[in-house]
C-alpha cells in the first residue's frame, strides 16, 4: 500500500466519524424524550389542579355570597315587619279578637303591620297580617289577604330562608323582662306590661347562630281604615316576598 492510499483512507475514516458525531448531536435519545414527556406531564397536572382549585374557590365564594345575601334579605324583611308594627287587632276564623302581636305554639310570631303597598289601587287595606313559622329547615313568612278573616281564610306562604335548623322569637316588655309568649295576662289589680322589643334567634346550617333585636314603635300608632274587599290572589306570588 502506498503512502497516498494510507492518507486517503485515514481522511475517509475521519470524515465518517465526523458525520456520525454531527448526526448524534442533531437528535434526542429515547431516554431524553421520556424525561421531557414526564416533565411536561407533571407541569400539566399541576396546572390542571391549580385551575380546578381556582374554579372550586370561585364557586364556593359565589355560593357563600348568595347564602349571605339571602340571610341579609330575610333580616331586612323581618325588620320591616316588626318596625312597622301597628296596634290594630284582628279577628280570627272563629270571629274572636286577636292581639296585634301574638307568640304561641301555632306560629313563632304573628303581628299586624303598616305599609302594605297597593300600587294598583285595589280595594284592600294597606295593613297586613303576617306570621312566621319554622317548617323542616325553612323559615316561612305567612300573610293573609284580609285582616279580619272569614271561615276558610288561608294564608299565603312565602319561603323566606332555607337552611334554618332552629328559629325562635322572644318578647321584651317595658320592664326589661323576656317572654317566650305574648300577650301577657295580668291580674285584675295589675297593669299588663307593654311590648318594648322583639328578639329573634336563628341557628343556620351554614352561618351558625344569629340573634337580632328590634324595638317596636312606642305610643299609639294611627291605624288607617282597613278598607273593604279581598285582593286578587295573583297580587303576590307564593314563594316570593315583597313589601
Amino acid at each position: 500500500m502506498s503512502h497516498g492510499s494510507v492518507i486517503n483512507g485515514a481522511t475517509a475514516a475521519g470524515r465518517t466519524r465526523s458525520v456520525k458525531t454531527v448526526a448524534s448531536r442533531a437528535g434526542f435519545t429515547l431516554m431524553e424524550m421520556m424525561t421531557a414527556l414526564a416533565v411536561f406531564g407533571v407541569i400539566g397536572l399541576m396546572a390542571t389542579q391549580i385551575l380546578a382549585g381556582t374554579i372550586r374557590l370561585g364557586e364556593t365564594t359565589r355560593d357563600r355570597g348568595e347564602a349571605l345575601s339571602d340571610v341579609q334579605r330575610a333580616m331586612e324583611i323581618i325588620a320591616r315587619d316588626i318596625t312597622q308594627l301597628t296596634r290594630r287587632t284582628v279577628k280570627d276564623e272563629l270571629g274572636e279578637s286577636t292581639s296585634p302581636v301574638t307568640m304561641s305554639g301555632t306560629s313563632l310570631l304573628e303581628l299586624t303591620r303598616l305599609g302594605w303597598q297597593n300600587p294598583l289601587g285595589k280595594p284592600r287595606s294597606e295593613l297586613q297580617r303576617v306570621a312566621y313559622a319554622h317548617r323542616d329547615d325553612t323559615l316561612i313568612r305567612l300573610f293573609w289577604p284580609v285582616l279580619d278573616r272569614a271561615p276558610g281564610s288561608e294564608p299565603i306562604a312565602q319561603i323566606l330562608l332555607k337552611g334554618v335548623a332552629e328559629a325562635s322569637f322572644t318578647a321584651h316588655d317595658d320592664q326589661g323582662e323576656q317572654h317566650g309568649f305574648w300577650p301577657l295576662v295580668a291580674a285584675e289589680d295589675e297593669v299588663a306590661p307593654k311590648l318594648a322589643a322583639i328578639a329573634m334567634a336563628l341557628r343556620l346550617e351554614r352561618h351558625g347562630h344569629i340573634e337580632r333585636l328590634w324595638l317596636v314603635p312606642s305610643g299609639p300608632v294611627p291605624v288607617p281604615d282597613a278598607g273593604p274587599g279581598i285582593p286578587d290572589g295573583r297580587d303576590v306570588e307564593p314563594g316570593r316576598v315583597r313589601s
